[in-house]
């Protein structure tokens, strides 16, 4: 599976650490185009995680691509809706799963 993920720093991707992000499928076909979801992952850019794990592609919140991938494993589904405010900020929510 290959995945986008927008977060707000691109360096809020560490490895080693679990942190919630949301993903949004890359599959390609209709049925997946606009579905994203809210996990637990762990990412890394370890040669062994990038040859076994998903892929995943970060961009920042404005557009900026990071050019190499990262291997994604995700850990526990947290479903498709994030708790809080509509309207607030989205990583403070994200933080407090």
């Amino acid at each position: 599976m290959e995945y986008m993920a927008h977060v707000k720093h691109l360096k809020t991707l560490e490895e080693g650490k679990k942190i919630v992000l949301t993903l949004r499928d890359l599959s390609p076909g209709a049925h997946t185009k606009y579905l994203a979801r809210v996990a637990r992952v762990e990412v890394s850019r370890k040669p062994e995680a990038l040859a076994g794990w998903d892929k995943l592609w970060a961009f920042s919140v404005v557009g900026f691509k990071d050019p190499l991938p990262w291997g994604v494993k995700v850990l526990e589904e947290l479903g498709l809706t994030v708790p809080g405010k509509p309207y607030d900020d989205i990583y403070q929510a994200l933080a407090k799963l």
